[in-house]
């Protein structure tokens, strides 16, 4: 009876053991947010008196959620059960392209979403926005779109779009992925943000 107990204690005492070092799997979210490094590069630029509207983006279905999106294959895609964006893309980026004009204080006036009676839009839409793993190589792979429009008659005066895919290391983390997509998010934004000042530039004269 004693040795019954004895095996019984033994048991339980692995079990707590087991329990106790057993890594806690836990959901984690991510950010797409303006990199420091980036944002102490940007050029001194002109201010214009316009009100400007940021609007959410649209997004392709595939990757309208939070769930991370991995593609092992050219028409295979897969989610992280795990990894998350702390909000959607397509809101994501609009506001990430909202923070950087009120950092470059490229206008007098800009709003997210919708204001009263604005001169200009700036739309969006999110084509892909991934994790690919291929042939044991990781990658951030973004594809965007962002027009300038005429708030009066939606005419798009400033189409762009970019498409980058840049490879990660071997051993890069989720949080690594994320960072990488800030970075392509903030290369691809200032490029189209330099093109519309270019063109009220032109215009304005």
């Amino acid at each position: 009876m004693k040795s019954k107990y004895s095996l019984f204690v033994l048991l339980v005492f692995i079990t707590a053991a087991v329990t106790c070092t057993k890594k806690v799997m836990v959901r984690r979210y991510y950010v797409i947010e303006l990199p420091s490094v980036v944002m102490a590069t940007f050029p001194d630029s002109t201010r214009f008196d316009y009100k400007v509207d940021v609007r959410d983006f649209q997004i392709a279905s595939a990757f309208d959620q939070t769930r991370m999106a991995l593609r092992t294959d050219t028409n295979e895609l897969d989610y992280y059960f795990y990894h998350h964006w702390a909000v959607r893309p397509s809101k994501a980026e609009a506001d990430f392209v909202y923070d950087m004009l009120v950092q470059m204080q490229l206008f007098t006036h800009v709003a997210r979403d919708i204001s009263y009676s604005p001169d200009y839009l700036i739309t969006g839409d999110v084509k892909s926005i991934e994790r690919i793993h291929i042939r044991k190589k990781s990658y951030a792979h973004l594809h965007l779109i962002l027009d300038f429009v005429d708030a009066e008659n939606e005419d798009v005066l400033v189409h762009y779009q970019d498409e980058q895919t840049v490879l990660l290391q071997p051993d890069g983390s989720m949080n690594t992925f994320a960072r990488k997509v800030s970075e392509i998010s903030a290369d691809m934004t200032l490029a189209f943000l330099h093109q519309v000042s270019d063109y009220l530039i032109k215009t304005d004269k």
